[in-house]
């Protein structure tokens, strides 16, 4: 399906969300940018995330909200909300999918993360695009798990053999000197190399208030101003508690201004927890903000975790961080820290460190440190907006299929495993 970009260009996007806003975030950033390139153009974004109302969309960007899941341990899924079975699941998952993806037509599908989607819920939507001869692009980032344990459950689930026959290219959040993602994950051996971009790290780049209107708004002066925060922060409360705890520890009055934003995503009884303990030292807890940029290109030290968008977020702000990464239940989180703490990007904190004295000590430190982050030349930040004009030339490139390519594409290739990680 070439396209012809005078007329509608229609995107459908899907994100599986079960574990945070990363999905949703690098997705919405790179729909922003297909709009602003090609201003008439439509992108219906399929998605699992319960807080997607909490984002602004711009004219040309809607979404359907699919039912929920969450990730419950490696490769292991439940619905979220609703109480039926995986197989059900499942199903009315695909349904909704397939449905919404034939009525608008797109020319262009772009998968986050999952080839086939959680449990394969994409599979007959692949299907269909094959055949209607849609581009269809599977967006990774930098970092997914241990190599051994993305090539061992791509084998098993035939993902190498879905991307060849479903996928016209490979976008790769990331940059190959940094971390060689189709290499560490047996890609550049499965996948032609041809279908593989580095687009570079997917960072929202939308204006933001200055340092000067946040301190304003927070009556914060001369004083140092420590931001913890974590993104949707769905799995921050250890981190974010082990703060507070640090701050006791370092008595009244604190020698800096802390601020934190859980997230939407903390689960209410943990949030109270954080406001109960906080209020006691007169700290300020907020659920979530508008201008989360604003609010970290204020702060003279971010403390967070090594989530892919609040450590793009740091880089593009050149901002200290102290990192305390997830311990698991994928080693995603810890390798990105070590990664980035090796180029002087960022300081690390790893969880087998984490307690209130560590933090007290470190963020003291980071406070007055003047050697990082450094400037690493490697690191480029315009993903985003090079993966959605990747997207459209991919659409101009493309060659209308023959009628006996089509009769070929219609048979269904078998066997694909669809647990997604």
């Amino acid at each position: 399906m070439p396209v012809d970009r005078n007329d509608s260009t229609r995107l459908v996007t899907y994100s599986h969300d079960g574990f945070g806003l990363g999905h949703l975030r690098r997705t919405l950033d790179i729909a922003r940018c297909v709009v602003r390139d090609v201003p008439e153009s439509n992108v219906l974004m399929l998605i699992g995330c319960p807080s997607a109302s909490l984002f602004a969309l711009p004219p040309g960007i809607d979404y359907i909200k699919i039912p929920s899941i969450i990730k419950v341990d490696t490769e292991i899924w439940h619905m979220r909300n609703l109480r039926i079975d995986q197989k059900k699941g499942k199903a009315l998952r695909a349904s909704i999918i397939q449905k919404a993806t034939e009525v608008l037509d797109p020319q262009f599908f772009l998968v986050d993360h999952t080839p086939a989607g959680v449990w394969g819920e994409l599979v007959p939507t692949l299907e269909v695009l094959r055949r209607r001869g849609a581009t269809k692009v599977l967006g990774l980032r930098d970092i997914l798990d241990a190599p051994e344990v993305i090539r061992a459950a791509w084998e098993k689930k035939q993902f190498y053999q879905l991307i060849n026959t479903y996928y016209d290219q490979v976008f790769i959040y990331g940059c190959r000197d940094i971390f060689d993602t189709a290499s560490h994950y047996g890609m550049d051996r499965e996948v032609p190399e041809e279908k593989i971009s580095y687009c570079g790290y997917v960072c929202s780049d939308g204006p933001h208030a200055t340092p000067q209107q946040v301190r304003r708004e927070l009556r914060v002066q001369n004083q140092p101003l420590v931001l913890i925060t974590a993104g949707g922060g769905y799995d921050a409360y250890p981190m974010m508690r082990a703060c507070l705890d640090a701050f006791q520890l370092l008595g009244k009055p604190l020698p800096f201004v802390p601020l934190f934003i859980t997230g939407p995503l903390m689960q209410r009884d943990q949030q109270e927890s954080l406001w109960t303990h906080a209020a006691g030292l007169n700290i300020r807890v907020l659920t979530s903000v508008e201008d989360t940029l604003g609010y970290m290109n204020a702060a003279d030290l971010v403390v967070t975790m090594a989530g892919y968008n609040s450590l793009c977020e740091v880089l593009h702000l050149k901002k200290k961080a102290l990192v305390v990464p997830r311990a698991g239940p994928s080693a995603e989180q810890v390798m990105r820290a070590r990664l980035f703490a090796g180029r002087g990007l960022i300081d690390v904190l790893y969880p087998q460190e984490l307690s209130a004295k560590n933090l007290a000590e470190r963020i003291v430190s980071d406070l007055d440190r003047t050697d990082f982050p450094r400037h690493d030349r490697a690191i480029e930040l315009c993903g985003g907006r090079r993966a959605a004009r990747r997207l459209l030339e991919l659409g101009e490139e493309k060659v209308i299929p023959t009628p006996a390519l089509r009769q070929r594409s219609s048979e269904r290739v078998p066997g694909f495993i669809g647990q997604g990680l």
